[in-house]
């Protein structure tokens, strides 16, 4: 009985996909995402791979995974937050206040050419957009064109160059600016859209007869 029942346990984690270990790791990026585990492992290994052939280095993803894209917007707002009030008070010296806060990543503030004027809010905004401050994530994997938007808007998203260094990339046949009126290149860089997924309606033809 007791060997069958461990026989049982043993199973899953026989089945399980050989995950690739590193004996050493060169570089390692943090990637914040609400994709699967399927979806995790086939990009680890296919990035693993495409780096060490243009690289010549092995690199390691650190995964998180928070849940969906709601709940990823909540933690990067939160972390945010949190990382920005230690800049303005640690670094810079200045008070926290709930002004401060609603501010500092409020993409409707707009910001004069001289730091002279502004107001508490828009001191708060333009020291975050031209501040270092971050949270220990390289890239968010994942959401929608809005998202990514909002994500962009608040500054938490910069560019990584990747524009400049692979124009032959960003063409129409290839990763094009729109997409069915949908745009798909943040035209700052600062996101790109990676996957179009397709969405369908199923309807009981049946029902739709009864009902004429």
């Amino acid at each position: 009985m007791l060997l069958g029942f461990v026989s049982i346990l043993a199973v899953p984690f026989l089945m399980r996909p050989k995950e690739v270990v590193l004996a050493h790791v060169d570089e390692t990026l943090v990637i914040v995402t609400p994709h699967n585990e399927a979806i995790r492992s086939e990009f680890t290994r296919g990035f693993q791979k495409w780096y060490d052939a243009k690289r010549g280095k092995n690199v390691e993803i650190d995964w998180r995974t928070v849940g969906g894209t709601s709940e990823i917007a909540r933690y990067i707002a939160s972390e945010y937050t949190n990382a920005f009030e230690n800049h303005w008070v640690g670094e810079l010296n200045r008070e926290w206040s709930i002004q401060v806060q609603s501010a500092f990543d409020n993409a409707w503030i707009e910001l004069g050419e001289s730091e002279d004027d502004d107001t508490e809010k828009e001191a708060a905004r333009r020291s975050f957009l031209e501040s270092e401050v971050g949270i220990g994530i390289d890239l968010f994997f994942g959401g929608g064109t809005y998202d990514l938007i909002q994500q962009a808007a608040a500054g938490r998203l910069v560019d990584s160059g990747i524009r400049e260094r692979n124009t032959e990339w960003f063409t129409e046949s290839v990763i094009p600016s729109t997409y069915n009126g949908d745009v798909f290149v943040d035209e700052k860089g600062r996101w790109v859209g990676t996957v179009l997924s397709s969405f369908g309606m199923i309807y009981n033809k049946d029902a739709y007869e009864r009902l004429g």
